[in-house]
């Protein structure tokens, strides 16, 4: 049924929105399509590259969408002093979300992340009565950011960075829209050990507590990151899983096919780097040289990283890929050793809903992701100590359970196939029993919250 009230959804997403990288921005544009899909509009600011505007303009005119794409220019002058122009591309896809692309070539080629941040850090802490000491970029970005909320005319901003927390706390329609935080990571949280544990994340704690509690609501998507707000920063958030559509099958739109992939040779990670358990496969890969490991390079995984398992001559490594089934359709297990306070694991749910056993961490929000299935394994977490180079120190681990559970679940296929079976029955019923509309009704509370007809 139908929603009798049409939100206007406008997320902001500050990594490459198109086809995204990990899974707190997956589930995002997965939110919006599960909005749009319920009859609400819904659009989104992202970084993209032009090829992608062009590959998902040309998938929405194949289903008769007209995909509208529009190109504008912003100049500004960068750091080095040099006249520069941010390229915005605009266009409609094929699920009718209004996309406000934000080029990133500019950003790949000419301007250093670490610049990039350290402006949006000036940004966020500047006086109000200082705005014009911003740098010119991050008024570009502040001004597009206005232009296009002002244009889409929401009922809600949803974002998950503080510089949009900045900008719609002073848009000239603040009053007219509520202001959604998502909380993807116990790093963007302004307190507790993780705090700003993340190059970008978190980049002026003291400000963005105070704005943080000034939110129309904070949505985390993990009981392990609501309790971590509330130990460490007294702050009250809403627990809600991702959005149903977030595990639906990417290609049809339905349920996850079921894997029987007791034949299969392979170990698969996903991202593997420091924090993700990189230092656990390597030994697992040292002990056991009989068994074939694949990994697939993501967001942290660092040229190191990547140097360091091609070292190993039963590691294979292969590039980022949009195409999901590549990875289900190739292993037999899926291997989610991370030491970091993880918010939830949306890989470990993928597998799982698949029938493929996931042997985990219990690492902040894995353990719910594991839905109390076998192969949850204690680690010892990250406490938040840096070092010299600011990077995550790594403690130690017991390598014994892992290797066991390998050697177990690659050898022994009566365990194995009643681990399959299990893990995709449990998953199936857990996926069952969501609420597809716990988005759509939270986001409408809010608004009738402030509504007078709700009061009378």
């Amino acid at each position: 049924m139908a929603a009798t009230t049409t939100m206007r959804i406008f997320l902001v997403q500050t990594a490459q929105g198109l086809t995204p990288s990990s899974g707190g921005y997956k589930a995002n544009i997965s939110l919006l399509r599960e909005l749009r899909s319920f009859g609400h509009a819904a659009a989104q600011i992202c970084y993209g590259f032009e090829h992608e505007v062009e590959h998902y303009a040309e998938r929405a005119a194949a289903k008769g969408i007209d995909p509208d794409v529009t190109e504008s220019t912003v100049p500004f002058v960068d750091f080095r002093g040099a006249k520069n122009n941010l390229l915005v591309k605009t266009f409609f896809d094929e699920y009718e979300i209004q996309h406000f692309v934000i080029s990133r070539s500019l950003f790949k080629k000419d301007y250093p992340r670490k610049e990039l941040w350290q402006e949006t850090k000036d940004y966020i802490e500047v006086n109000d009565l200082r705005w014009r000491e911003a740098s010119d970029l991050v008024k570009a970005l502040v001004n597009l950011y206005t232009a296009s909320i002002t244009e889409f005319r929401p009922t809600h901003v949803v974002f998950n960075d503080a510089m949009t927390m900045k900008i719609a706390s002073l848009h000239p329609d603040r009053a007219k829209f509520k202001r959604v935080a998502v909380v993807h990571t116990a790093e963007q949280l302004p307190f507790g050990p993780y705090c700003s544990g993340l190059p970008g994340h978190c980049m002026s704690a003291e400000k963005e507590d105070v704005m943080l509690r000034d939110v129309d609501g904070i949505w985390v998507v993990s009981r392990a990151i609501h309790d971590y707000a509330i130990k460490y920063g007294n702050l009250e958030t809403k627990f809600l899983n991702h959005s149903t559509m977030t595990y639906l099958d990417s290609k049809t739109g339905g349920i996850p096919e079921r894997r029987r992939n007791e034949n299969k040779e392979e170990v698969g990670m996903i991202n593997p780097c420091p924090c993700k358990g990189l230092s656990i496969l390597v030994a697992l890969a040292k002990r056991l040289p009989h068994v074939n490991f694949v990994t697939w390079a993501s967001w942290g995984s660092k040229p190191e990283h990547k140097e360091l398992l091609q070292s190993l001559p039963n590691v294979k490594i292969e590039d980022t890929t949009s195409d999901t089934d590549k990875i289900w359709d190739r292993i037999k297990i899926l291997l989610a050793p991370s030491v970091w306070y993880e918010a939830w694991g949306i890989v470990v749910t993928e597998a799982q809903l698949r029938g493929i056993p996931v042997i985990a961490s219990e690492a902040g929000g894995l353990r719910e992701a594991k839905l109390g299935l076998d192969y949850c394994i204690p680690v010892n977490l990250l406490t938040g100590e840096k070092d010299a180079n600011g990077e995550y120190i790594i403690p130690d681990q017991d390598i014994t359970p892992w290797e066991s559970a390998i050697v177990e679940l690659m050898t022994d296929k009566t365990k194995y196939r009643d681990l399959s079976s299990n893990t995709w029955r449990t998953a199936s019923k857990w996926f069952s029993g969501l609420d597809t509309r716990a988005q759509e009704k939270w986001f409408l509370d809010m608004m009738e919250a402030n509504d007078p007809k709700s009061e009378v």
